[in-house]
């Protein structure tokens, strides 16, 4: 077996501390010059680390000064948005629901389009979108009620088994 002695790992660590041999002035030295230079080492890596930091919140606080100067034009022209068209509150409903999916563009998904007498007596439409995305059903949601004056009634809403990301959705509007 081949085992090592206590002997020959000091041997080996003897050998690999060549500063054993030096005068004990000049080891002092090389350990405070070893100090000096983790040291220095550390304070580097925690100088570069903090400024790092404030760089990173420099940049979060223009982003939000930004944020603040855009939200304001941001909500103005979203209200300015289809203020151009004409007004669908007077039309009748089943021609405003009609325009309307065509305004956002969502003509070529909208199946059908059937009158709906809704419980109260007044007049409605019932309309079937296919494959709709989301941002599809959420701005389909805003201008019919924005732009139309128009409110849902019964909302049925089913995932499509070939694609999952996309739905369709049957809607009852009065107003």
């Amino acid at each position: 077996m081949n085992q090592a002695s206590p002997l020959s790992a000091q041997l080996r660590l003897q050998t690999v501390t060549f500063w054993r041999d030096w005068p004990p002035g000049r080891q002092r030295v090389a350990l405070y010059l070893l100090l000096a230079l983790t040291a220095l080492g550390i304070v580097m890596i925690w100088a570069w680390l903090f400024t790092a930091t404030l760089r990173a919140a420099e940049r979060e606080t223009r982003a939000m000064e930004r944020h603040r100067q855009v939200s304001g034009l941001v909500t103005e022209i979203r209200g300015l948005e289809r203020t151009t068209g004409p007004e669908q509150t007077n039309l009748p409903i089943l021609l405003a629901t009609r325009q309307l999916s065509r305004d956002i563009g969502l003509e070529e998904k909208l199946i059908s389009v059937r009158p709906a007498l809704q419980a109260a007596g007044r007049d409605g439409v019932q309309l079937y979108f296919e494959r709709l995305t989301l941002p599809d059903l959420l701005s389909l949601l805003e201008a019919l009620q924005r732009d139309g004056g128009l409110q849902t009634s019964t909302v049925t809403f089913n995932r499509r088994l070939d694609d999952p990301s996309l739905a369709d959705m049957q809607l009852v509007l009065h107003r």
